[in-house]
């Protein structure tokens, strides 16, 4: 029996064409480079889904994004194992169809790695649809933020500002200062100065 191997394919999105191999226990998808499977779309959330691989075949979930995971037109509200073509919509411009590389697929998987299940989870007989590609009708992207100023203030500005405080201490000094530093600061020429010896 040849070796079968989960993947996803990109039909339609920001990088339509690309596939990737779902080669681990889970696989994670989203915006944040951090995820498994980055997605380049501003629509999908930081932490969008997630890919579980089991022993008995592979499911997807929904990880609270905010525009939805769809699984073949109908939105995720808990994980849901895949058929072989499933389509997968990400928010609403983000299509991939789920695919088994080799001739068996996945009543017959089992997976080299992964945890084995402790007691088998109960298997729904769930539809099976037909993989029909729609065109995704495309809304226009969002505007290029703009970017932030810099709250630093012209160097001028400073000066100002440090130049009046100088002269409010200054001036503060200069009006509660005793008459006898007026007068020896004026070398006793004031009006009222006794002049000296």
């Amino acid at each position: 029996m040849a070796d079968t191997k989960p993947q996803i394919v990109m039909r339609s999105g920001p990088i339509p064409g690309s596939s990737y191999y779902l080669d681990k226990d889970e696989v994670s998808i989203g915006r944040d480079l951090a995820n498994d499977v980055p997605v380049p779309d501003a629509e999908i959330s930081r932490r969008h889904a997630r890919f579980i691989v089991k022993n008995d075949g592979v499911y997807i979930e929904d990880l609270g994004s905010t525009n939805g995971t769809f699984l073949n037109g109908v939105r995720l509200s808990s994980p849901k194992r895949l058929q072989n073509g499933d389509l997968i919509t990400l928010a609403e411009n983000t299509v991939m169809s789920f695919e088994w590389e080799g001739a068996e697929q996945a009543a017959t998987f089992t997976p080299t790695y992964g945890a084995p299940l402790t007691e088998p989870e109960p298997v729904r007989a769930e539809p099976v649809y037909q993989a029909v590609e729609q065109p995704v009708p495309q809304r226009p992207l969002a505007p290029e933020p703009t970017p932030v100023k810099s709250s630093k203030k012209p160097w001028f500005l400073n000066f100002l500002l440090i130049l009046l405080i100088i002269l409010i201490i200054v001036g503060l000094v200069l009006t509660f200062m005793p008459t006898s530093w007026w007068c020896f600061l004026s070398f006793n020429q004031l009006p009222g100065c006794i002049a000296g010896p």
